[in-house]
């Protein structure tokens, strides 16, 4: 998300044609957290980001080190800080004020994570920070997309002091670039060996280890296109086809696939960084075509203001509709209010910081002027920097005060009681798994029918529920249970349990993509047995759409394969659902049940 460039533009010249690949890159961002239909790989924008960040700071440190054989780290490093701080600090306050009048829930978790977006380690802290499936429910952290930004900080930290290292030995930047390819496919090595569609995939997504290649590409390139009489030898009509086609890949990739696919994981997130690194190369040539249209205007307005419109864009999203789908008119608003803080930030925070307005007004204060008109300008400038300092102090102790005294929301007002039932429905699961029949319920024309009910924390309320329909079956439910983990749940019935039902009931599809699970279960279970699949209510979830869509083709399409429409049936019925819109009330539970419960009987079940 670094705008870089700039800075050098005294030692090389400035490439225009990267703002174009920034702004396809934020605008993908920002139309994925919509939801728009045209950007399921949106998050690959992220991966863009990476690879300019990487190339643009890798160039900066080359031309310190031909110029001066070092590299002054602390220059670096404040520099890269007065860059990224400023800006997201004016973010998180503004919305600590915003969220603590509006939205307690939201303001609750942004409190919980500012630390760790300020200190630059919120991707370690999303990975491990241990908070209860149900605190997580509704909505996400407003600072949740600064995950990103904790990588590139600590890209910042960290490869600057390898440069550093590498420099004491011969052929210094050959070896350096060497290292930097090596630990970049070691890097995405790690992503895909660590990569498990059956769990969380938070540690791969978010690891700066997994995540670094995409920079680390990037460096590369900056050492490979450093000797441009080497590398400009390619003729044009090569690197122009060459850009135009991995920006196509790109687009294609962003467009297409789903952002959570297990493609993305072992390898395509790879296939996103090199097709960056091409189209970079591309318009390293300032006559590239590719670089001119990237150049035009819009795109270099929104480029220049791609951090701000990064930074602004999923608060404004998440307190504007929750993150949930919305229609046009809120996605005009929503876009219009982005738009319009990112450009005040720009204008009146990073520009002058970046331009070192802090700096020129210490010197103007300090300095002895000589005439009157300097003396007027000095006058001034103190002025307005003790106005500066004093409403910037006064901010800041009221976004402290807010943070300290304002009284936190958890979107679920009964976590308790949500924990404890959850505990309840395994104890009794497991009763009943060691029971071969039973039940005490009254028996009616579901009673005798032994079914196999593998769930999450949807099905899990609704334990009770089920078992005064289905007095003979089993409600294997589990919290943050994921889609593929119930191969090895129907395995363990059947082989471990002597489990031979008439049916299973797929109740996943709330906590994660599908992958592989629907085909895989549906051929582990005996073809005269029917399989039920239950749609996703989960409006909080970007993959509920696809997760649904795959259901309906799939149960139109496969034998002995069931529809149970959760998503239609309780389609307006605010009443089924708690704060978060996703778990089961009392009334929830029993419309859900009813929705299994007509469904297997239109399957016509006979023991």
């Amino acid at each position: 998300m670094i705008r870089e460039g700039k800075d050098y533009g005294k030692q090389k010249e400035y490439i225009y044609g990267i703002d174009g690949l920034r702004a396809i890159a934020v605008i993908m961002v920002f139309a994925y957290h919509l939801k728009l239909p045209f950007a399921k790989g949106g998050l690959l924008g992220v991966t863009v980001f990476f690879v300019i960040s990487g190339f643009l700071i890798t160039r900066i440190l080359l031309q310190e080190l031909d110029s001066t054989n070092t590299i002054n780290l602390k220059n670096f490093w404040v520099k890269r800080i007065r860059r990224l701080l400023p800006a997201v600090l004016t973010m998180i306050t503004v919305l600590i004020f915003i969220s603590a009048i509006f939205n307690r829930v939201l303001f609750t978790k942004t409190c919980s994570d500012f630390l760790s977006v300020i200190f630059c380690y919120n991707n370690w802290w999303q990975i491990f920070n241990n908070v209860s499936y149900f605190e997580n429910a509704g909505a996400p952290s407003p600072l949740t997309h600064c995950w990103s930004l904790a990588i590139e900080a600590q890209f910042y930290l960290l490869y600057p002091l390898l440069l550093m290292f590498l420099t004491k030995f011969k052929n210094k930047k050959d070896r350096i670039a060497l290292v930097t390819i090596i630990l970049a496919f070691i890097s995405l090595a790690l992503m895909w060996i660590l990569f498990d569609p059956a769990k969380d995939p938070s540690r791969v997504y978010y690891g700066t280890d997994t995540r670094v290649f995409s920079l680390l590409f990037g460096a590369f390139l900056a050492f490979a296109v450093e000797d441009q009489n080497r590398i400009w030898v390619t003729p044009a009509i090569i690197r122009e086809t060459l850009g135009i086609a991995s920006l196509a890949g790109l687009l294609f990739m962003m467009i297409t696939l789903d952002g959570y696919s297990s493609f993305l994981y072992r390898g395509g997130q790879g296939i996103a960084s090199i097709l960056t690194v091409m189209v970079i190369f591309s318009v390293l040539n300032k006559n590239s075509i590719l670089g001119k249209v990237l150049s035009v205007f819009p795109f270099k307005w929104i480029g220049d203001r791609s951090y701000g419109i990064y930074l602004w864009h999923y608060p404004v999203i998440l307190l504007s509709s929750g993150g949930k789908k919305s229609g046009w008119l809120m996605i005009f608003i929503e876009i219009f209010l982005t738009l319009i803080f990112s450009a005040l930030s720009y204008q009146l925070i990073e520009t002058p910081i970046r331009h070192g307005v802090i700096k020129k007004s210490i010197d103007i204060i300090n300095s002895h002027p000589r005439t009157r008109r300097e003396r007027r300008k000095q006058v001034m400038t103190l002025k307005r920097s003790m106005k500066a300092v004093l409403s910037t102090v006064i901010i800041g102790i009221a976004a402290i005060m807010c943070i300290a005294f304002v009284p936190r929301e958890k979107v679920l007002s009964n976590i308790e009681e949500l924990e404890t039932q959850a505990e309840r429905a395994k104890e009794i699961t497991d009763q009943k798994a060691e029971i071969s029949k039973g039940g005490t319920a009254v028996q009616d024309e579901t009673g005798d029918i032994d079914l196999l009910l593998i769930g999450d924390s949807i099905a899990l309320g609704a334990t009770d529920e089920f078992y005064d329909v289905f007095p003979n079956s089993i409600c294997d439910a589990a919290v943050s249970r994921y889609t593929t983990e119930s191969f090895t749940i129907y395995d363990s019935y059947v082989k471990e349990k002597g489990w031979d039902g008439d049916g299973v009931i797929f109740a996943l599809g709330s906590n994660g993509l599908l992958y592989d699970s629907l085909p895989t279960l549906r051929g582990m279970i005996e073809a005269d047995k029917p399989l039920f699949i239950i749609t996703a209510r989960a409006p909080y979830a970007s993959w509920e759409e696809s997760n649904n869509t795959e259901i309906y083709e799939f149960a139109k399409t496969t034998e002995n394969t069931y529809l149970v429409d959760w998503y239609k049936a309780s389609e307006g019925h605010g009443e089924y659902f708690v704060e978060d819109e996703t778990h089961l009330t009392e009334e929830g539970s029993k419309a859900y049940i009813k929705c299994i419960k007509e469904a297997v009987l239109q399957a016509n079940i006979n023991r």
